[in-house]
């Protein structure tokens, strides 16, 4: 793998090939920090609190079984998943060997200051679905790099989402398609990753199963989504200057 320059223009397929190259190259890395993100948050949250851990099968579960833990996620998961890729990516970008021990701790470090201002976006970005949808959307590739934002220039609370709306500005469309394309490429691997494990749920009626299925899904394309969203950020800013 060549030396990885952050700060530099990339196209589409310049950004997923070093996201690739990089989620490849150190891939159980990546995938057993994530795990040790998601598994006790996915125990706590769904395995005892929503009691899945015992629990059968439910092919249609209710509103607070869907929206508890897409709440965590996006508040505490995906942020401190993002931290952990983010100092990964600038230790790789150093030359160095990224050390495992190091970004994990890192990434947990970060996370106070990571939530209160994601959870500011996401206040903000739930207003928006609620009035009227579009400016929620607006908001939501807006303040997209929150965590990059906290993570790489120290900015804090409101300042991150300003910073986030900074560097967005002027390129908020090409934003909005590069992120969708992420979305669309891991949705598939994703699918195939969670289907067996709902099968397992469906013929034992065991909710736990699809709770193992999640988490394997989360803990291998979240990495990835992380790596390729902080090379859009220093993308964005290679184009501003």
């Amino acid at each position: 793998m060549r030396q990885l320059e952050l700060r530099e223009q990339r196209d589409v397929g310049r950004l997923f090939g070093d996201a690739l190259a990089v989620y490849r190259r150190y891939l159980w890395l990546f995938i057993l920090l994530s795990a040790a993100v998601v598994i006790p948050a996915d125990l706590i949250v769904e395995g005892i609190g929503l009691e899945l851990l015992t629990s059968s099968y439910d092919e249609s579960p209710g509103i607070t079984e869907t929206v508890v833990p897409t709440i965590v996620e996006f508040l505490v998961v995906t942020p401190i998943i993002a931290a952990i890729c983010i100092y990964a990516l600038r230790q790789i970008a150093a030359g160095d060997q990224p050390s495992a021990g190091q970004v994990f701790v890192a990434g947990f470090e970060a996370f106070t200051p990571l939530f209160g201002a994601v959870l500011l976006a996401a206040v903000g970005i739930a207003l928006g679905l609620v009035l009227l949808i579009v400016p929620g959307i607006y908001l939501a590739v807006r303040w997209y790099f929150v965590p990059q934002a906290v993570v790489i220039e120290g900015a804090r609370g409101a300042g991150a989402l300003s910073r986030s709306g900074e560097v967005v500005q002027g390129f908020w469309w090409r934003t909005l398609g590069l992120v969708l394309l992420a979305n669309v490429a891991i949705a598939i691997p994703g699918l195939i990753l969670v289907l067996p494990f709902t099968a397992i749920a469906e013929n034992t009626d065991r909710a736990l199963w699809v709770m193992v299925g999640s988490a394997i899904t989360t803990s291998v394309t979240t990495p990835f989504v992380a790596l390729y969203s902080t090379l859009l950020y220093y993308d964005l800013l290679a184009r501003r200057a």
